[in-house]
């Protein structure tokens, strides 16, 4: 995420569990940093907790580029659907055959099976997000089991694309191909739904990078 992106935001709050790039000389010099959380899941629920008076949420990866004009969707969203859920469209940030096969994929699974995912950013009211029990803290597809909940506590219809792609970092894909760690992305989650347990899959994802 570029900090210079979110200077309209009210407030900024950086989870971090220990990184060693300058993510936190940056953070430092305009957000709210909340410190000691490893997983994904765990990290964004802490962020949500150290929001303060914040009533609405909008989360979003380290490694993703909000589009140029985010402010002005995310705005219309607050004010046109406020009971509703809003993510961006995808949109790999590679050159290429491959990485333009794996955006029209995320938008057929995003159209067909309501299944966003977190590095598409997700917008939501503060009183939604606690109906919804916040982010699950669990080290995988905490994205996944909160799309769920919402569909299952608040139906499909909720979720609602935002105008703009969210920008994607896939280099730590460039290894394996963008393709075939999509594959194994989506045998982890099979692996997943079927009731495997998260740190098994945890294991298997962070050894697959």
């Amino acid at each position: 995420m570029l900090m210079s992106q979110l200077e309209q935001a009210d407030r900024i709050v950086v989870a971090d569990g220990g990184s060693t790039d300058e993510t936190l000389n940056i953070a430092v010099k305009g957000a709210v940093l909340a410190m000691g959380a490893e997983g994904r899941g765990q990290q964004l629920a802490l962020g949500a907790r150290h929001s303060g008076d914040a009533s609405w949420f909008l989360f979003i990866h380290a490694d993703n580029e909000l589009p140029e004009k985010w402010r002005e969707s995310v705005a219309r969203h607050m004010s046109r659907h406020p009971k509703s859920i809003g993510y961006f469209r995808y949109r790999a940030k590679a050159k290429g055959l491959w990485p333009r096969i794996m955006d029209f994929w995320v938008g057929m699974r995003c159209q067909w099976w309501g299944l966003p995912y977190g590095d598409q950013g997700l917008l939501m009211s503060k009183s939604i997000y606690e109906e919804l029990g916040g982010y699950p803290e669990q080290s995988l597809f905490e994205d996944v089991a909160l799309i769920t909940r919402i569909k299952t506590r608040l139906g499909r219809t909720t979720l609602r694309s935002l105008k703009g792609h969210m920008r994607v970092d896939v280099s730590k894909y460039d290894d394996e191909g963008i393709w075939a760690q999509g594959l194994k992305n989506l045998d982890l989650l099979k692996a997943y739904r079927a009731g495997t347990d998260i740190e098994v899959l945890a294991k298997r994802y962070r050894d697959n990078l």
